[in-house]
Formats: structure tokens, C-alpha cells, sequence
């Protein structure tokens, strides 16, 4: 069985917990870029752009992927919440991947501890493609919990 991590970072924190759970399970990585890159600044990044994507559904050019997904029988997803649900480049991603046979696990941290966020993640996520199979993985934990996780997960 083979595994992918695929991942959205603005600040570094995802990548940066990406990277501590890579060091022991050494999968393949892809990171998931706008093709525009967001602003530098927070506030136009934040309260501007990805607002703006969030609540009129644009699901922005991504740069291309170094990988092909079909090559992989799962997919971890990690991102932050942006505006209550994942940032939309992850929907381009989905759509880059539409017909995926594997799973996807889903993986989200945000500030805000409020599970209601993974909820609608994942029904934002299957409302792309209903066919991909999505799974919860965990929420706002750290990186020795996602190594747990998986690892009793079997993914």
C-alpha cells in the first residue's frame, strides 16, 4: 500500500507538523500551492482573498503537482481552517484528483477548537466529489497524535 501526504500551508504551520509526522513515517510529500500566491500580509490574506474565495466558492488555479495521485492508494490531507472549512486551494486539488479510487484522510488544525470545522471540512470536501471516499482523521492535534493515529490506523 502506498501513501501520500498532500498538504496547504500559508504560514508554515501545516507544513511544519507535516514535516515532524514525515520524520518518522516517510511518505511522499506534495504541497499544494496557489499558482497566485496569497498575499504576505495576514489581514489582505486573511480578511481579503481567502474570504473572498471562501464565501463565492472560487477554487483558484493551483500550481501544477509533481506527482501523480493515481500511483497512491491513499491520500492524508492536511490544512488549515480558513473561514470554517479548508482554504480553496485544497478544492482545486479535489478537482485535480476527481474519480480518485483511494481514500482520503483528512487532517485540519485552526486556533479555534470548535470540531464543527472538521464537519463541514468534510461535507465541503464530498460536495466536490461525493465519489472519493473521505475520511475523518483528526483535528487540532499534535504531530506524536497524527504518528498514533495513523499508525493504529494502518494508512
Amino acid at each position: 500500500m502506498k501513501t501520500l501526504i498532500a498538504y496547504f500551508s500559508w504560514s508554515n504551520n501545516t507544513k511544519s507538523l507535516v514535516e515532524k509526522i514525515n520524520e518518522k513515517l516517510k511518505y511522499d510529500i506534495v504541497r499544494i500551492e496557489r499558482a497566485v500566491p496569497y498575499s504576505d500580509n495576514y489581514d489582505i490574506c486573511a480578511y481579503k482573498e481567502a474570504k473572498e474565495e471562501v464565501s463565492k466558492k472560487i477554487h483558484p488555479s493551483i500550481r501544477p503537482l509533481s506527482i501523480d495521485t493515481d500511483q497512491y492508494d491513499r491520500i492524508l490531507l492536511f490544512f488549515p481552517i480558513w473561514w470554517y472549512t479548508f482554504p480553496m486551494p485544497v478544492a482545486t486539488f479535489i478537482e485535480t484528483i476527481k474519480g480518485y479510487k483511494g481514500e482520503v484522510y483528512v487532517f485540519a488544525d485552526s486556533f479555534t477548537n470548535d470540531p464543527q470545522y472538521m464537519v463541514n471540512s468534510l461535507r465541503d470536501l464530498k460536495a466536490i466529489d461525493h465519489d472519493i471516499v473521505f475520511k475523518e482523521g483528526l483535528f487540532n492535534k499534535s504531530a506524536p497524535n497524527h504518528i498514533r493515529f495513523i499508525e493504529k490506523e494502518g494508512i
